[in-house]
């Protein structure tokens, strides 16, 4: 049994299984390693262990050998297309809330930045507030430094945010300079 389910869970049995799922006719097995992205004695083999445990059939007409699901080939694979399709779903959801998640974050980051910006660059604070103020901008861009956004829009977007923090420190320290 420890030899079915380390079969099953390798990702191109699997994929050899839905595609045989799609296409209910019997396939050549060249076709099915074109299809699922993998040299031929590599499915080959596959194919022949799936054999050995009664999920796919093979035979012979002529010299061109076919392959087929078995009934209980069939009844696997469709719970393995049921398994992916959640799958999808699943990362489909869990991409979107991280992409929501990552774009409060840029707006967190960016706000915060831009109030920091403008009581700083006000020149209406004393100088102990002022290095509050600057306190809070440098722990704000070692967090910002620290974030790994998921999508090159918001990598794109923390450099900019970097840049603009970077641009406010050097005017601080002008400011502070004149304390």
């Amino acid at each position: 049994m420890d030899d079915l389910k380390e079969l099953f869970f390798n990702r191109k049995t699997v994929e050899i299984l839905l595609s045989m799922l799609e296409d209910e006719k019997p396939r050549y097995p060249t076709v099915i390693a074109e299809e699922v992205g993998s040299i031929y004695p590599h499915v080959f083999n596959i194919l022949k262990e799936l054999e050995d445990v009664g999920l796919v059939e093979s035979y012979k007409e002529g010299r061109i050998r076919f392959i087929r699901l078995t009934a209980e080939g069939r009844k696997i694979t469709e719970k393995f297309q049921e398994i992916y399709s959640e799958l999808e779903g699943f990362e489909q959801k869990f991409s979107e809330e991280r992409t929501r998640e990552d774009a409060i974050a840029i707006t967190r980051f960016s706000e915060n930045i831009k109030s920091i910006e403008y009581k700083l660059l006000s020149e209406t604070l004393d100088k102990k507030d002022s290095f509050r103020e600057v306190l809070k901008l440098s722990k704000l861009r070692t967090e910002l430094e620290r974030t790994n956004f998921r999508n090159d829009n918001d990598r794109e977007e923390k450099n900019k945010l970097l840049k603009r923090i970077y641009y406010i420190e050097e005017k601080a320290k002008l400011l502070l300079i004149k304390f």
